[in-house]
């Protein structure tokens, strides 16, 4: 596997259109969530092997309200929030290069634990691994040679403890690129 990463690091720093653009960057974002009422913060790196192309990893923590809701002939239905922290592993893609405004599509796969919330009605403490896939795009405005603003809407699906995981962030920050 070693030699395989060594092998990969030498093609892209023999051929001069990768070496240039060659780049790392640090990026922290905020937002609400679609679909059930929350919030969603994220903080990560990554590195661009290509100038369209960048790698990343973040911390994702997700917070959803439990909500019940009345079918108007005394049925009720119950979802029961919590909190998800995600470790998040994807690629984004960019349809320009830096420097300019550009769309892009993100992917990936994320795995970490849920804890879903306790309350009266839901007095056990849980605590679930979550894992998931993602995708979704955004757009990335730069402010400077070094400075973005970007927004992006995400769909992430997966099992949480037995159930369906379904987050849908919306969420907007700053990308810094060294």
């Amino acid at each position: 596997m070693l030699s395989w990463v060594v092998i990969a690091a030498a093609v892209f720093l023999s051929v001069p259109a990768f070496a240039r653009a060659q780049s790392a960057e640090a990026h922290a974002s905020a937002g609400p969530t679609l679909v059930d009422r929350g919030h969603s913060v994220a903080v990560g790196s990554g590195w661009s092997p290509w100038s369209r192309l960048t790698v990343t990893l973040d911390i994702e923590r997700t917070v959803l309200a439990t909500r019940a809701t009345r079918d108007g002939q005394g049925g009720e239905s119950t979802f029961r929030g919590g909190t998800v922290v995600l470790a998040a592993a994807g690629a984004r893609l960019a349809l320009f290069p830096p420097g300019r405004v550009t769309p892009y599509l993100v992917a990936g796969v994320a795995a970490g634990r849920s804890h879903p919330t306790v309350n009266s009605r839901f007095p056990d403490a849980i605590t679930n691994e979550a894992r998931a896939i993602f995708a979704g795009a955004g757009v990335e405005i730069p402010l400077g040679p070094r400075l973005g603003v970007y927004a992006d809407a995400r769909m992430q699906l997966g099992g949480d403890g037995g159930e369906v995981l379904a987050l849908a962030p919306l969420r907007a920050g700053f990308r810094w690129r060294f």
